[in-house]
């Protein structure tokens, strides 16, 4: 039984592509932050600012550790996750990765969105671009590393699950998945 998880930079939409491809599969869906949040009982804001970057990651870390290996689901990831090599590797064992690949200036525009939540490692006072521009090209060979690019300019999380689900049933091991069963000896 596989994981599909998806993984990108902040604001590139993974958590409601998640929700939504999890919908479309009939799977569970885990989010990352979203379980630290209910756990912890903090913002990932007030967790980055009370605790500090090394212990949100090593959330991040037990919360995929403790996720059941047997069981079809939908991962969405923080976007830092990717730091975390061990962790990578464990997702990597568990199914297919996709990357939702957002450009820069995409990045730019949802960040400064009034709803949008706040980022931890973008501060006030910094040029916003920059600091988007640096941790994107830190990240983006990791990213590259692990996960199958989907192009993040999808109008609605609905598409971008759909083009998910369609790189899913070409895969040899999603056949039973799509009514496909195996094929005759």
């Amino acid at each position: 039984m596989p994981w599909v998880s998806l993984i990108g930079f902040m604001c590139s939409g993974k958590s409601s592509t998640g929700r939504t491809l999890a919908r479309q599969l009939g799977w569970p869906h885990f989010d990352t932050d979203a379980v630290i949040v209910e756990r912890v009982g903090m913002s990932v804001d007030e967790i980055f600012r009370e605790r500090g970057e090394a212990a949100f990651r090593a959330l991040e870390a037990q919360i995929v550790e403790e996720l059941p290996p047997e069981r079809d689901l939908v991962l969405s990831t923080g976007g830092g996750l990717v730091l975390n090599q061990p962790v990578m590797e464990i997702l990597a064992v568990q199914g297919p990765i996709f990357w939702l690949n957002v450009d820069k200036a995409d990045v730019l525009e949802r960040c400064q969105r009034p709803w949008a939540a706040r980022r931890p490692l973008l501060r006030a006072g910094e040029d916003l671009a920059e600091r988007i521009d640096q941790l994107m090209t830190e990240r983006e060979p990791i990213y590259r590393k692990y996960g199958a690019p989907i192009p993040g300019g999808f109008a609605h999380p609905r598409e971008a699950g759909r083009h998910i689900l369609n790189e899913l049933s070409l895969r040899e091991e999603f056949r039973v998945y799509f009514g496909r069963g195996q094929d005759p000896e």
